[in-house]
């Protein structure tokens, strides 16, 4: 590993001189990269809005050009991450070289995985490598083995994928770092995820995706208002409504109600606004208030069926289902959470809130049987963690 000598807040001035530099270009090249920067911005600070309009500047931009390949990638890479899988598919399905382009095949994986098709995910995947041993190919087959429970397999993959990089790439080392520490994270192996997250600090210090995941660890350790005090830092630079309601959770812990509520309001405002503007990328976090901030179960059902309707995976099923739990929808439930479990997913707050659920209905030996499996899979389950 090179030590980065630059970091998140001066990768963020350079692309934004660079922005500066090409605004009012209007030959395809310059005009793609502006485009680019513009994405790299957004993405890297975790930006929906910045997203939204990236994919509004692509789609004036295609208009423009004899072959506008690229900028269907980009808009399908924006609409990923923006939850809008619809409109993935559509950009992938524009142009056939763009489809079965590389990065074409690896953006359908992933839709496969979010639609719930985990045999196709891991096909693509797997034929996405035979073609190239990319980091990014690499990193997203390590994504599915560890949800799959093969966290050795997974940890792995992301330390090949870190061997693909060059001494440029510090960024992307980071994120591989955070990735192989939320691994550790999710056994309960706090000490080795803080490792992984001291690797990642040292190489791109700055990144606020390092900090989130320091205060998860602080708080499933019970510091509370540090992790409140980190995340609060981060908010100040970035738009983050799900770490407002992290922050707010982390005060109601703590004992401090008036903050607490002060954070929630201000992520469910947010929240509320966004569903307002037609976007869809803060569906599950609305959930996640309705089922752990407020226990509001009909909210929280009502949001669930709309994510559902977006994508049918493991984590839309185990959504369903805890929000019909709050609901005092016990048999619902447990149909739902039973597509969860199906899925073949490893994932211990998967088989903690299946044991409460079924401990609701009333079968009290699977209910104990999945708590056990949820504790073997990590001792701290029932701990504070952020929603991802």
């Amino acid at each position: 590993m090179v030590v980065s000598p630059a970091g998140y807040a001066a990768d963020m001035r350079r692309i934004e001189k660079e922005i500066a530099a090409l605004s009012g270009a209007d030959d395809p090249e310059r005009v793609t990269r502006r485009l680019y920067c513009l994405y790299q911005k957004a993405s890297i600070a975790g930006d929906p809005a910045g997203l939204t309009d990236v994919i509004h500047a692509t789609d004036d931009a295609i208009t423009t050009l004899a072959n506008p390949g690229d900028f269907y990638l980009l808009k399908a890479n924006a609409a990923f991450k923006l939850h809008k899988l619809a409109d993935v598919a559509s950009a992938l399905r524009a142009v056939p070289s763009v489809y079965h382009s590389d990065e074409g095949r690896l953006i359908r994986a992933d839709l496969d995985f979010q639609h719930g098709h985990y045999r196709a995910a891991e096909n693509g995947y797997l034929d996405a490598l035979q073609r190239e041993r990319s980091w990014g190919a690499l990193a997203r087959l390590a994504y599915f083995r560890g949800k799959m429970g093969d966290t050795a397999a997974a940890d792995s993959l992301y330390e090949e994928a870190e061997g693909h990089l060059t001494a440029k790439e510090m960024r992307a080392y980071a994120w591989l770092e955070v990735q192989r520490g939320f691994l550790d994270f999710a056994r309960g192996r706090s000490v080795e995820a803080r490792l992984h997250y001291r690797r990642a600090d040292t190489a791109y210090p700055g990144y606020w995706l390092v900090d989130e995941h320091i205060a998860e660890v602080l708080g499933s350790e019970g510091n509370y208002e540090e992790a409140a005090e980190i995340l609060e830092r981060v908010v100040s630079t970035i738009d983050r409504p799900d770490l407002d309601q992290a922050i707010g959770e982390l005060y109601e812990l703590a004992g401090h109600s008036g903050p607490a509520l002060f954070w929630n309001e201000r992520a469910l405002t947010a929240y509320l606004q966004s569903a307002e503007r037609g976007e869809v990328h803060y569906y599950h976090h609305l959930v996640d208030y309705y089922t752990d901030v407020t226990e509001d179960g009909a909210e929280a059902v009502k949001w669930a069926s709309q994510d559902l309707k977006l994508r049918k995976n493991f984590a839309t099923h185990a959504a369903l289902a805890w929000s019909l739990y709050r609901a005092g929808r016990f048999s619902d439930a447990v149909g739902w959470i039973d597509r969860a479990l199906a899925s073949g997913v490893a994932d211990a707050l998967l088989d903690f809130r299946a044991g409460e659920i079924y401990s609701a209905a009333g079968n009290e030996v699977k209910a104990r049987n999945l708590r056990q499996r949820a504790l073997q899979r990590n001792p701290a389950v029932a701990g504070f963690h952020l929603h991802h």
